[in-house]
C-alpha cells in the first residue's frame, strides 16, 4: 500500500515537470530569424576564412574569394588606432552582442497553467490574469476599484491596489488577500505569483 502511493507520488511529479517542460517550449517565443541569420553569417564568414588560409597554406599568392584582395591591401594600410578601425570593430562586436542576445529564450507569451497531463499545456495572458484578479478583489465588499501589475520581465508577483471608501478598513486588506488567492487557485498558474496588497482610502 505505502509502496504503491509512493509511486503514484513519482509518477505525478514527473508528470508534472513534463507539463512545465511541454508549456515552456510551446509558448516561448521562437526566434527563427535571428538564427538562420547568425548560421548563415558565420558559415560565409568561416568559409571564406578557411579558403584563405587554404591558400596561403599552399603558398598561392592569389586570394581565391573576390573582394579579400581589396579588402587585405586597406587593412595593410590602417593602424589599430585608426578610427575607421576602431569604427569596424566597435560595429562587429555590436553586432556580435546582438546575436548574442538574440540566441537567448525570448519572454513567455503570457503565464503558464499548472497540470498534470505532460501531452496538454495551457496560458493564460497577463493581461486577462490581471483583470481576473482584479475583478476578484473588486468582489470583496467596501472595495470601490482595483487595480493590479504584474507579472512582468522584471516583476514576478502581483501588486493589487485596492481603495475603499471606509476610513478605518479594519481587515479590509486581508479579505483581498483571500479572494486573489481563491482566484489564483482557480486558475492554476504553473509559478504561483505572490500577492502584494496595499489599500488605500479614498474620500467620498
Amino acid at each position: 500500500m505505502t509502496e504503491t502511493l509512493v509511486k503514484d507520488l513519482i509518477e505525478e511529479a514527473q508528470s508534472r515537470r513534463q507539463a512545465r517542460r511541454l508549456a515552456v517550449r510551446e509558448f516561448r517565443p521562437r526566434r527563427a530569424f535571428a538564427g538562420v541569420a547568425a548560421a548563415l553569417l558565420v558559415t560565409v564568414a568561416g568559409g571564406v576564412a578557411a579558403i584563405e588560409l587554404l591558400a596561403a597554406a599552399l603558398g598561392s599568392g592569389v586570394h581565391p574569394v573576390p573582394g579579400v584582395a581589396v579588402v587585405a591591401d586597406a587593412l595593410r594600410r590602417l593602424s589599430w588606432r585608426d578610427p575607421d578601425v576602431l569604427l569596424g570593430s566597435g560595429a562587429i562586436a555590436f553586432l556580435g552582442l546582438a546575436f548574442l542576445l538574440a540566441a537567448l529564450p525570448g519572454r513567455l507569451r503570457g503565464v503558464p497553467l499548472d497540470g498534470s497531463d505532460p501531452r496538454q499545456a495551457g496560458v493564460i495572458g497577463r493581461a486577462a490574469l490581471r483583470r481576473t484578479v482584479a475583478d476578484a478583489a473588486l468582489g470583496v465588499p467596501g472595495i470601490d476599484s482595483a487595480r493590479v501589475r504584474g507579472p512582468g520581465l522584471f516583476r514576478r508577483g502581483l501588486v493589487v491596489r485596492a481603495v475603499t471608501g471606509y476610513r478605518n478598513p479594519a481587515n479590509l486588506a486581508d479579505l483581498v488577500h483571500l479572494a486573489v488567492d481563491a482566484r489564483l487557485d482557480r486558475i492554476e498558474p504553473m509559478h504561483r505569483p505572490q500577492v502584494d496588497v496595499r489599500l488605500g482610502w479614498r474620500r467620498d
